[in-house]
């Protein structure tokens, strides 16, 4: 997978680039904070989209997206599925849409090609930086071990779009073990200039968690 667009959310793999993936808006967690519910419910039809797993079921497949319920009617034995595999390092397939009543709750699961492909999982991917600013709930970091490719093309400093409701902040004090210290959109707004920010991703728009410092090795 490689990068989208600057102007939304970076990641970079753990491997330390192999390809330059995509600046993403990535999206919910599957922990959460006690995020608020939403009645939120859209039809996508045959639009492109992606979420958290809720259920498949009679051909309806349920994600909760960043903002949202998102349903696909009708999906049939057409619906071509693959999975994620993390040792390849690519998509398998693994059948058609009957199988997705399989598929574990809070995955990560993309629909495309107007409903005619299905994509569970994600490379786990992260990128870090060291903090600038975060307002009108966008986060800006300037990134670091960038290639130079993509800084020579783009620069350093890197946008964040705003987050889902209650993305899981951890924070390292003193080069301790991480601790959980709230959701971005408070903890963000009390950061300071300067602090090492890391943050998790699993596919598109798919955030999972943001780390504040560094924990010392032992």
């Amino acid at each position: 997978m490689c990068f989208m667009k600057l102007v939304s959310r970076p990641i970079l793999t753990y491997s330390i680039v192999p390809c330059i993936v995509a600046l993403l808006l990535l999206g919910f967690a599957p922990w959460t904070l006690a995020a608020a519910e939403t009645s939120t419910v859209t039809d996508q039809k045959e639009q492109h989209g992606f979420g958290r797993f809720v259920s498949f079921k009679n051909g309806t497949l349920t994600l909760r997206g960043n903002h949202g319920i998102l349903v696909w009617h009708n999906l049939t034995d057409k619906t071509k599925v693959v999975h994620w595999d993390h040792a390849a390092g690519e998509y398998k397939p693994s059948g058609t849409a009957e199988g997705l009543s399989k598929v574990e709750a809070d995955a990560y699961v993309m629909v495309t090609q107007g409903k005619a492909l299905i994509r569970v999982g994600a490379r786990k991917e992260r990128v870090t930086g060291t903090f600038i600013s975060f307002k009108n709930d966008r986060l800006m970091i300037m990134g670091k071990d960038l290639p130079d490719a993509f800084t020579k093309r783009y620069g350093s400093n890197l946008h964040f779009n705003k987050f889902p409701e209650g993305l899981p902040v951890f924070e390292s004090i003193d080069g301790g073990g991480f601790k959980l210290v709230g959701a971005a959109e408070k903890v963000l707004a009390t950061v300071k200039e300067g602090t090492i920010v890391t943050i998790y991703g699993e596919g598109d728009d798919n955030n999972t968690r943001i780390e504040l410092g560094v924990q010392k090795t032992k």
